[in-house]
């Protein structure tokens, strides 16, 4: 099994990168996982080069922006916020490249706005303003979105990934939730185009949308490029780190050979060494 660690385990708040970098050393991982919870650093690409010389794959939001209202959302159907995320997600793919990254993963989207001063702190998600535009719409402009940053990624020789989605708590907001929209989505984009399995995610989505995990998991199987891992109590989205009665234990023996992603949050350097030892 590869293990990988996102940098999102470290602190509740935006970290410096350079307070997570220093404590990689203390665990037995393969890569990591640079994620978005992150403050704005200049030269953050040679901080990272000297501090990091394993795997590396890149999430969403990295590197974070010093506009932090800014929220990536290629969906989008205000022309102005949809340029922008497939702006800065090129940026992004072009970083991700620079650092001799394997894989950046970009969020799908959603379907309304989300409402930044209403943000729980246990489930790191965002809420939404009541204003939707219709899923077709929102899915459209996400297919468009993604035909662009499919050739940049190829231009500089990285996968892109799309992360899945699936939500309990704000359910009908977050676009790539059913299989349905899968099928679409690979018939659409056949190759060059893969998953970043959100374990979490995507167990909410099927409790939701009536289907099984092993089913989303053997249908789409070729396709998984990386495999993201947090404990929840099955309702929402803590990112807690792994216990012994986790549920995704239920799922690792059907999980591909991937990178197995820990994407924890305020956890503590025990805690991340336990969740280790229990997937070895």
């Amino acid at each position: 099994m590869q293990i990988f660690l996102s940098t999102t385990f470290y602190g509740s708040t935006a970290t410096d990168i350079k307070d997570v970098l220093k404590l990689l050393d203390k665990f037995n991982i393969d890569g990591i996982e640079l994620g978005s919870t992150h403050l704005y650093c200049v030269d953050i690409e040679n901080i990272v080069r000297k501090k990091w010389s394993k795997r590396i794959v890149v999430h969403n939001f990295f590197p974070p922006k010093k506009d932090l209202s800014f929220v990536v959302n290629i969906a989008s159907d205000d022309i102005d916020i949809c340029n922008q995320s497939i702006s800065y997600a090129k940026y992004c793919i072009k970083v991700a490249a620079s650092i001799g990254a394997e894989v950046y993963t970009i969020h799908p989207g959603f379907m309304a706005i989300p409402d930044l001063q209403n943000k729980d702190s246990d489930t790191y998600d965002f809420h939404f303003s009541s204003k939707r535009i219709q899923k077709e719409l929102a899915f459209s402009n996400m297919l468009r979105s993604l035909s662009e940053l499919i050739d940049t990624a190829k231009q500089y020789h990285i996968k892109l990934a799309v992360e899945t989605e699936g939500s309990l708590t704000e359910p009908g907001v977050l676009l790539m939730e059913t299989m349905d929209e899968y099928d679409r989505l690979f018939l659409k984009y056949p190759e060059d185009l893969y998953l970043n399995m959100n374990l979490a995610h995507t167990r909410f989505a099927a409790k939701e949308h009536k289907y099984d995990v092993e089913e989303f998991i053997n249908r789409y199987y070729d396709k998984i490029a990386l495999v993201e891992l947090s404990h929840n109590n099955g309702k929402i989205d803590e990112h807690k780190p792994l216990v012994k009665e986790s549920y995704v234990f239920d799922y690792l023996h059907i999980l591909p050979d991937v990178p197995h992603i820990l994407e924890f949050r305020n956890s503590t350097v025990a805690q991340v060494r336990s969740s280790i030892e229990l997937i070895t």
